[in-house]
């Protein structure tokens, strides 16, 4: 019977301990040269923050130069706050700051998750739009994948909330890579992200000695790169430089 016990007890530590591993959040600052369409076009911070009481905050924000300052002389921001529940990540707000002038394009989403409704709120309208009980952001999505990555080795598939609609996020695994970084050269996996029902994809190359995170990232349409991400450096993470 003791021995029993001591089973028991031994399983409930380490399921609790899987359960707590499961929602770990990476917290980090990362900077990455922006590039679009082959030109250098800016500088890219991306973070991810304790808030406390079970609330993180990731934030990207790319500062723009050259033609694209011309068009966007503000940063563009996006900005998602999210709680950890047990082993699951449960967005509350995200903001996006198109960089614009006049911030035309700029909205806001708010999580009502007892309606299971998202209110969307953009500089024309105000709209509630249904999410699914494992709905994320934007935001909160980049710092799923990591999690994911480093304790499934899998990421995905997720139900995803923006302002026009709910989306399914599925990936692919495409191998492992070598790239050269600005903290160096890494070994990376490569991973290709799919929206349904649309002609963009984006190319994810994550590293595992830096906790997943993603040292590259293209953004493309109809497999021609629009947008690139290429790390430069990091901060907060295991083998940072």
């Amino acid at each position: 019977m003791t021995r029993w016990w001591l089973m028991t007890a031994a399983l409930a530590v380490a399921a609790d301990q899987a359960a707590r591993a499961d929602a770990a959040v990476a917290t980090y600052t990362a900077t990455y040269l922006v590039e679009y369409k082959g030109k250098e076009a800016g500088v890219s911070e991306w973070s991810v923050r304790d808030l406390g009481d079970g609330r993180y905050e990731f934030q990207a924000r790319i500062t723009p130069k050259g033609m694209l300052k011309l068009i966007r002389p503000k940063p563009t921001i996006e900005r998602s706050q999210f709680r950890v529940e047990g082993a699951a990540y449960r967005p509350l707000e995200y903001w996006f700051e198109d960089g614009s002038r006049s911030g035309e394009d700029n909205w806001h989403l708010v999580f009502d998750w007892q309606r299971k409704v998202a209110t969307v709120t953009t500089t024309e309208a105000r709209r509630e739009i249904a999410v699914p009980d494992v709905a994320l952001d934007i935001g909160t999505l980049k710092a799923a994948v990591m999690r994911d990555l480093a304790t499934t080795g899998a990421p995905g598939p997720y139900e995803i909330a923006d302002k026009d609609s709910v989306g399914r996020y599925e990936y692919t695994a495409s191998g492992p890579a070598t790239l050269a970084t600005g903290v160096g050269s890494l070994e990376t996996q490569l991973f290709v992200q799919h929206r349904e029902g649309s002609s963009r994809s984006t190319w994810l190359w994550a590293a595992p000695t830096l906790g997943f995170l993603p040292v590259r990232v293209e953004q493309r349409r109809n497999d021609e790169v629009q947008t690139s991400f290429l790390l430069q450096s990091v901060k907060g993470l295991a083998a940072s430089q």
